[in-house]
């Protein structure tokens, strides 16, 4: 029996990068009053990081990005758009993100759903392949939230007052009488 993978991926995908959209809207809002003509502080809120050998805060965000559009792709079997890895600013990572959904919102769950057995490569792995239900439990959502968290992870501890709300942007929740 074939599970959705649409509705396991594409959805929840969609839903966390709006979530860090609208993080990175009180991130701007936070190093716009810190900034002084000494100090950028959104330039050191973008190159920030959890520790020495990870990736900054802006590879994070477009590491959301790619793991999106990429496994979107991957799972629909067609070709991911391709992004430069040029974004300097909150604005410019909005905007990388809001591309992201708008491919997103181009995917069906036909084009998805019903696919588990579909054979997915990675270029991590050469000569090797996932089947697609494997690749969407084992690699695609795991990678994808592990960026999305991580990037959550540097601006709390960068001061930024967010908290668990702000990551999981709302439930979608139902009256018991109902």
């Amino acid at each position: 029996m074939d599970s959705n993978l649409y509705t396991m991926t594409i959805p929840p995908m969609r839903k966390a990068i709006v979530a860090l959209d609208k993080i990175l809207d009180k991130a701007a809002v936070f190093v716009a009053t810190k900034n002084t003509p000494r100090h950028n502080y959104e330039s050191a809120m973008l190159g920030a990081r959890l520790t020495f050998d990870q990736f900054s805060l802006v590879m994070q965000v477009q590491r959301v990005s790619d793991n999106a559009k990429g496994g979107a792709a991957r799972l629909a079997g067609i070709e991911a758009p391709s992004f430069e890895d040029t974004e300097t600013t909150f604005a410019e990572l909005k905007e990388r993100l809001a591309k992201t959904i708008a491919f997103l919102d181009t995917i069906q769950s036909e084009d998805v759903a019903g696919h588990d057995d579909r054979k997915v490569t990675v270029h991590y792995f050469p000569g090797k392949h996932f089947m697609a239900i494997d690749y969407a439990r084992e690699y695609l959502m795991p990678n994808f939230y592990f960026h999305v968290v991580t990037a959550y992870a540097i601006l709390r501890n960068n001061g930024l007052d967010i908290g668990k709300a702000d990551y999981i942007d709302g439930l979608t929740l139902h009256d018991d009488n109902a």
